[in-house]
């Protein structure tokens, strides 16, 4: 029998065959489902705006999250490295820049008729793009197992399309 204490915190005895799931894990998981209500609320905003006014709000809609992340770098500041800060600013200024254009192209997919059921999951394939940059300008590499993934990634964008 598990104690209350190990119950609450989420975790079991190793010994016991269960674990506390990693770190990673949890947070992906958190990010499939708000994404997941995320691609849904787009759809029902883009019948009453356009996917310009829809990336506006959209934004507006970061303050408040802002605020938090500003306020949490500003309490970690003394603590992180400043190695490669520079590059880090510009990569992450064009990480908002693709992501926001980005995002203008999911909306303009609703407004135009596309159904969240079809224009959320296709676009979910975007990991595809990283795969195949990844490859060619930081020399990753697959196994025969990725790549059938990969394939079958493009397969379900024709399944999903059709």
């Amino acid at each position: 029998m598990l104690g209350q204490r190990e119950m609450k915190a989420g975790r079991v005895n190793q010994n016991r065959g269960l674990r506390k799931p990693p770190a990673w894990l949890t947070w992906s998981l958190a990010t499939i489902v708000l994404w997941g209500a995320w691609g849904l609320v787009s759809k029902i905003a883009s019948a009453g705006v356009d996917a310009y006014v829809n990336q506006l709000l959209y934004t507006a809609g970061l303050a408040p999250l802002l605020i938090f992340v500003a306020w949490t770098v500003q309490r970690r500041g003394a603590q992180e490295n400043r190695n490669g800060r520079a590059a880090g600013v510009f990569w992450a200024f064009l990480t908002g820049i693709l992501g926001g254009v980005g995002n203008i192209a999911f909306f303009q997919a609703l407004v135009k008729g596309g159904k969240a059921s079809v224009v959320a999951p296709v676009t979910a394939l975007f990991p595809m793009v990283t795969v195949l940059l990844a490859l060619v300008f930081l020399k990753e590499r697959l196994g025969r197992t990725q790549w059938v993934g990969l394939a079958l990634a493009f397969v379900a964008i024709y399944l999903l399309s059709a």
